[in-house]
């Protein structure tokens, strides 16, 4: 069992997605990330080349990471698909699965909005109520997670909660630096476009550095919500 399953499409997402609330989540629960292909189809970086790049970030980060055999660029919101994903859910038992947003209607340009990531978002809503029903033809163990939340908030929408990652920036960077090969997107200036996006998302909250996160559900919360 685990706190935290991270689904990711290709071995990048989640670093460049949440990275500093991943390297935060390191620091105190057990997590493990599930990455569906290779990123064989992107321009920068071979399959072996990402495949290794990933293993290094996730050693940097703290976690374990697994790879599964889909199709870069062919991941598909089916139920065959959705009963793989359920099976990975019941071999680690997590309290939480986190993985993309599953509704993007943002520009082709927008890397967020991959027809991937967006499939991955549905797949892990139906994993979830897959891997719950004892009598699923899933292998594995029942489990029913307690919540999903969606990392890859689209531009265009205001996310359910924001963590503050101000500390962890420095980090965020060592841990972007394991990826060389996919820091020459947007002709290397990558970085400097998800720091912007985390200083927007800070300044929007009062804070220097955020990262979003959305959720189907309601959040609950205790009375000291209203302290703060």
């Amino acid at each position: 069992m685990v706190d935290i399953l991270l689904l990711a499409a290709h071995p990048d997402d989640v670093d460049f997605g949440m990275g500093a609330t991943y390297l935060k989540l390191c620091e105190s629960h057990s997590v493990v990330q599930v990455i569906l292909t290779r990123g064989e189809a992107g321009t920068h970086g071979t399959p072996m080349e990402r495949e290794a790049e990933a293993h290094a970030a996730a050693a940097f980060a703290g976690s374990t990471v697994e790879f599964l055999d889909f199709k870069d660029n062919h991941v598909e919101a089916t139920v065959e698909n959705a009963k793989k994903i359920a099976a990975v859910i019941r071999k680690y038992q997590p309290r939480i699965v986190m993985a993309p947003y599953h509704t993007n209607d943002a520009p082709h340009l927008d890397g967020r909005a991959h027809p991937d990531h967006t499939a991955l978002g549905r797949l892990a809503l139906m994993a979830c109520r897959f891997a719950k029903f004892k009598n699923a033809d899933v292998s594995g163990e029942a489990h029913a997670a307690a919540r999903i939340i969606y990392y890859m908030v689209p531009a265009y929408m205001k996310p359910s909660f924001v963590i503050d990652v101000a500390s962890h920036i420095p980090k965020l960077k060592e841990l972007w630096s394991k990826y060389p090969s996919q820091l020459k997107i947007r002709d290397g200036k990558i970085v400097d476009m998800l720091l912007l996006d985390r200083q927007w998302q800070g300044k929007q909250n009062g804070l220097e550095y955020a990262e979003g996160f959305l959720e189907d559900a309601p959040l609950v919360l205790g009375m000291d919500f209203f302290n703060k």
